[in-house]
C-alpha cells in the first residue's frame, strides 16, 4: 500500500471515530435530559403525594379527634342513661313502698274507727272520734266532776286497748290527739279553758296508769274553744266535749325489700 493510500485509511479511521464519539456523546446526552426530565417528574410526583399524605393525614387526625370525641359523648350518654334508669328504678321501688305503706293506713284507719262503741262515736267526716256520753263543767273550771271518772277512765282503757293492738311498725307512729271544745257562753278564757279540760282528762289517765307508749304514739294536748268543725250548732251546752284522733304518721320512707316484695311487682321495675 502506498503511502497516499495509508494517510488516506488513517484520516478515514479517526474521521468515523470522531463521528461515532460525537454519536455516543449525543446518545449520552439525551440519555442524560430524558433521565433528568423523568427524575424531575418523578420528583413532582413524590411531592404531590407527600402532600397528598400530609392532608389525608390531617384529615385522619380530624376524623380521629371526631371519633373520639363520639366516644366520649356515647360513654356520657350511656352514664346519664344509666343513671337515668337507676333513678326511675329508686322512684318506683319509692312508689311501691309508698303503695304499700298506704295499703297499711288503710287497714290502721280501719281497725281505728273500730274505737269501742260505747264510749265512742266516730265522725267519719272529721276522721275523729267523739266521746259518746257528755261531760259537763262548772263554768270556767276544767276539774272532772267524780260522777264522770268512772265513765272516762272506762273510755281510756278502751282507747288504750285499741293503741295498743295496733300492729307495730318501725315505719309507722301515731299522734294521739286530746282535744277539748268549749260551749260559747260569754267566758273570757274558753280557749285556755278548753285546754286545760283535755289536760285534765290526760292526767285522770295518766294517774290510773292509762298511759301510750312515747315510741310509738305522740299524745297532743289541745284545746279549740269555741271554734273548730263540727260543733252541734243547735245546743251549745253539748259543745263540752272530747275530741280524740289518732293519726298514723309514716317516717321515713325504708329501703325496699325486694326479697318480701311478689316477683310480678318487681318484674315492673327498668332494667338496663
Amino acid at each position: 500500500m502506498s503511502k497516499k493510500a495509508k494517510k488516506d485509511s488513517s484520516r478515514l479511521f479517526w474521521v468515523s471515530y470522531a463521528d461515532l464519539m460525537t454519536a455516543m456523546f449525543i446518545i449520552s446526552l439525551a440519555l442524560f435530559v430524558l433521565s433528568y426530565k423523568l427524575f424531575l417528574d418523578r420528583q413532582d410526583a413524590l411531592v404531590t403525594t407527600e402532600e397528598e399524605l400530609r392532608v389525608r393525614s390531617l384529615e385522619l387526625d380530624k376524623q380521629s379527634l371526631a371519633l373520639e370525641e363520639l366516644k366520649r359523648r356515647l360513654s356520657d350518654e350511656e352514664m346519664f342513661a344509666s343513671t337515668l334508669i337507676q333513678q326511675l328504678n329508686d322512684e318506683k321501688a319509692r312508689l311501691l313502698v309508698m303503695e304499700i305503706e298506704y295499703k297499711k293506713l288503710q287497714e290502721i284507719q280501719k281497725a281505728i274507727e273500730q274505737l269501742d262503741s260505747r264510749y265512742f262515736v266516730y265522725q267519719p267526716e272529721f276522721k275523729r272520734h267523739v266521746l259518746r256520753s257528755q261531760v259537763q263543767f262548772d263554768k270556767g273550771k276544767s276539774e272532772i266532776k267524780g260522777q264522770y271518772r268512772e265513765l272516762l277512765i272506762e273510755a281510756g282503757k278502751a282507747l288504750k286497748g285499741l293503741v295498743d293492738g295496733l300492729e307495730p311498725d318501725d315505719n309507722i307512729k301515731y299522734l294521739l290527739v286530746i282535744e277539748g271544745m268549749a260551749s260559747a257562753d260569754n267566758y273570757s278564757r274558753n280557749y285556755e279553758l278548753s285546754y286545760e279540760r283535755a289536760l285534765s282528762l290526760y292526767n285522770l289517765w295518766d294517774a290510773e296508769g292509762i298511759n301510750f307508749d312515747q315510741d310509738r304514739y305522740e299524745v297532743m294536748i289541745s284545746g279549740s274553744g269555741e271554734s273548730g268543725v263540727g260543733r252541734d250548732l243547735t245546743d251549745e251546752s253539748k259543745n263540752q266535749r272530747f275530741l280524740i284522733q289518732i293519726i298514723p304518721k309514716i317516717g321515713e320512707l325504708k329501703a325496699i325489700d325486694y326479697s318480701s316484695i311478689d316477683s310480678t311487682a318487681s318484674d315492673t321495675l327498668v332494667t338496663p
